[in-house]
């Protein structure tokens, strides 16, 4: 008689090898909030601009979630009808999370390494570089009176070398922190905050380098490694990406129209403050070089086109300007990679690029030298 052999089942096979080396198939969320009996209780991420929920029912103060995460991830826990969350890192590991509802965003996470490193950098170095960042911005406060009074040079300049001291002990804290933790999805995390989003892309480039293959790969380092191919594509001697959006009339303007003068593409809004500070000197340099062959076209990431128009009319913003009124679903912006306004692209007579975002004295000191007789 022949012995039957009994397969099991893949499914079968997995639990079973997970049973035997205690490999954690999926994450259990737990967790006590003081001050509410019962309610619901959201857990939610981001997928591009939508947002993915799962909720769940408080009972005593206590709620529980459970499932699995392909990958680290940061996600956010709300209480229905509450305005604070709590962000963290979720993990495939049974995590714990206490807190009050009146302070939900103080909430403690137990459980998630992850969770712990990204919040140790907040809790730790940036803590004392936004000290920093605090005490300047109160001098300069009071030296310009809120900015009703205009700072000499020298008064200026010595506030800018402080900010430039502040930016390079930021990038010394985070590479020194990535280094510790280089086999850390959290501090991946981290480097998209500081260097992606504000946007720093050399300094991100570098961080990326020091991270662990797993860390490259995760969503986070994907992310970054997408970013800076983006930005990459507007470097400078890059031809700049051509586009097409309605002026202030509603008919089409290409840039590529613009070829055979130089050109500054000018992302802003009439909502955004440090804008509308720039315009000034965005102006002046208009004027003084317009003639000369100088253009610009801005790009707003207004929503509202009477808000548009009317920051157009207030600050003397005489040249062409396009909008797909989408907000920062802006398809321009999108395409040149635009995470924070003000942002800028100056381009030459053949539409490549010559310098990005520059400000002030250093716009005027470039187009000097571009148009030198």
């Amino acid at each position: 008689m022949k012995k039957t052999i009994k397969l099991i089942a893949p499914a079968a096979l997995i639990l079973l090898v997970a049973s035997a080396f205690n490999i954690q198939r999926g994450y259990k969320l737990t967790g006590k909030i003081k001050g509410i009996n019962t309610g619901l209780i959201y857990l939610s991420h981001n997928i591009g601009d939508k947002e993915i929920k799962d909720s769940t029912v408080i009972t005593n103060g206590s709620f529980a979630f459970s499932g699995t995460v392909p990958e680290v991830k940061m996600y956010a826990l709300k209480l229905k009808g509450g305005k604070q969350q709590k962000n963290f890192l979720l993990e495939n590991k049974d995590i714990s999370i206490v807190g009050d509802k009146d302070s939900l965003f103080m909430a403690k996470v137990i459980g998630s390494p992850e969770t712990d490193i990204y919040f140790g950098f907040y809790n730790g170095p940036w803590k004392a570089i936004t000290a920093k960042a605090g005490d300047i911005y109160r001098r300069l406060d009071s030296a310009n009176q809120k900015g009703k009074v205009t700072l000499s040079p020298a008064q200026r300049k010595s506030f800018d070398d402080e900010f430039k001291a502040l930016d390079v002990l930021n990038q010394n804290a985070v590479r020194a922190y990535v280094k510790a933790h280089a086999s850390s999805v959290a501090v991946a995390a981290i480097v998209e905050d500081r260097f992606i989003s504000y946007p720093y892309p050399e300094q991100a480039a570098a961080m990326y380098a020091l991270f662990a293959p797993a860390v490259k790969a995760s969503f986070y380092g994907k992310a970054i490694n997408a970013s800076l191919a983006l930005t990459n594509k507007t470097a400078p001697g890059k031809l700049a990406p051509d586009f097409v959006m309605n002026d202030v009339d509603g008919k089409p303007l290409k840039l590529s129209a613009f070829r055979g003068k130089y050109v500054l593409v000018d992302f802003w809004a009439s909502w955004c403050g440090p804008c509308r500070k720039e315009n000034p000197n965005v102006v002046a340099a208009y004027k003084k070089y317009h003639d000369k062959g100088f253009e610009i076209l801005g790009v707003s990431l207004d929503s509202k086109k009477e808000a548009w128009l009317k920051a157009i009319n207030d600050d003397g913003l005489t040249w062409k300007h396009v909008s797909d009124l989408k907000g920062w679903a802006n398809t321009a912006a999108a395409l040149y990679g635009v995470k924070s306004v003000p942002a800028s692209f100056l381009l030459d007579k053949d539409g490549k690029v010559v310098a990005k975002d520059l400000r002030g004295e250093e716009l005027n000191n470039t187009l000097s030298n571009l148009f030198k007789d």
